[in-house]
């Protein structure tokens, strides 16, 4: 008679369980985002696009810029010349000009009376003018929509360091030194024409120095800007 009762409450017990809900696990249930929320995101995915429209529109304006340059190049004038070693810069930029479109412009500190020896043959107007050049430490730049050939001596860089704090004095104090003996050191050892100026504030550095030293200024300056981007992203 027990062993009956027993078996009937185990009975009862089993469905009793069996037919309580098994709770439910994982996510809470989802909740729809408000209004000023669903604005926010709109707001954020429409400003993205607006951004990225200006991007796409000045990068194709750039890449414009470069075609035309580059098209406006291929179309320069093929020149020669021979010149023995009394012929001066002016005279052989004269002959090397002669039946082109192109004058001559001469900037600061370039001497046109310095004698030399070149030999071109059926080089593009750009690669003639540098290879002319380049050995007196001089650069030249040709520019296709003036129809002129820039002849320079000293050139000028900018850069933008943003990310460098302004107080920091010993920073700067020691970049203005490098600069300066950069735009002192050449050849010939002897101090040449240029300078160095730096705006903390805005984070500006600006350096005008012989064609021959510029290469090792922007070496150094691209140094200095990749520290300050790394300090900059540092935690």
């Amino acid at each position: 008679m027990w062993s009956l009762i027993a078996l009937l409450l185990v009975w009862i017990t089993g469905c009793s369980l069996g037919g309580r809900p098994v709770p439910e696990s994982g996510s809470p249930a989802y909740v729809p985002p408000t209004w000023r929320e669903r604005q926010i995101a709109f707001r954020q995915t429409w400003d993205r696009l607006l951004s990225e429209r200006t991007e796409r529109e000045a990068q194709a304006i750039r890449d414009q810029e470069v075609e035309a340059r580059e098209d406006a190049l291929r179309q320069l004038p093929f020149v020669s010349l021979a010149a023995g070693g009394h012929t001066t810069l002016a005279e052989a930029i004269t002959l090397l000009l002669t039946g082109t479109p192109y004058s001559a412009v001469y900037g600061p500190y370039v001497d046109s009376t310095l004698p030399l020896a070149t030999y071109i043959a059926h080089q593009r107007l750009d690669k003639a003018m540098a290879t002319l050049v380049h050995p007196l430490g001089y650069s030249a730049q040709v520019d296709p929509g003036e129809r002129q050939v820039h002849i320079d001596a000293v050139l000028t860089r900018r850069w933008s360091l943003p990310a460098l704090p302004a107080t920091d004095q010993a920073f700067w104090d020691t970049l203005s030194e490098d600069l300066q003996h950069l735009v002192d050191s050449g050849p010939d050892q002897s101090p040449g024409p240029g300078f160095v100026s730096l705006n903390p504030q805005a984070g500006e550095v600006i350096v005008s120095a012989r064609v021959v030293q510029m290469p090792y200024i922007e070496a150094h300056m691209a140094q200095v800007a990749t520290r300050a981007r790394d300090s900059a992203e540092a935690p």
